[in-house]
């Protein structure tokens, strides 16, 4: 098996910025499409330190987008989920579009409860992340240190 040769921190700053994107239908089949998605991205882009920790901040961003954007009633019904995912050489970006206007706000979920901590997750393993309010929704997003 051939090995590519260690990348330092100047040869992947000069790297052009990269960009992938995903429409998800707002089934839960979608948060699996996603993960896979992003595992081969980050693969492509040489960034497979990163997949376990992406993964499971896209699982929860999805989910989040799935479960918030129902509960929603000014969300269109049909309205799809979108993940983006940018890497400049240094940072990747992980974003999840849905058609919901309501921020995401982390819970401070019980001990015996079985959902509420995402967020939490999310925030324990990003290096930050945030959201902002889009025309058809809101966009939540999360960045990884890629150096």
């Amino acid at each position: 098996m051939k090995s590519e040769p260690a990348r330092t921190d100047e040869s992947r700053a000069a790297e052009p910025p990269r960009t992938a994107s995903l429409d998800l239908p707002a089934s839960p089949q979608s948060a699996r499409a996603a993960r896979c998605f992003a595992t081969a991205a980050l693969a492509e882009w040489r960034l497979s330190d990163l997949s376990d920790d992406v993964d499971v901040v896209i699982s929860e961003l999805i989910t989040n987008a799935l479960l918030h954007a129902r509960a929603d009633r000014r969300a269109a019904a049909d309205a799809g989920i979108r993940l983006d995912l940018e890497y400049d050489g240094g940072t990747l970006i992980c974003r999840v579009a849905d058609g919901s206007a309501l921020p995401p706000a982390p819970e401070q979920a019980v001990d015996t409860a079985e959902s509420g901590r995402g967020l939490l997750l999310v925030d324990a393993l990003s290096a930050a992340w945030g959201w902002s309010h889009e025309p058809s929704g809101k966009v939540v997003w999360a960045s990884f240190d890629a150096r």
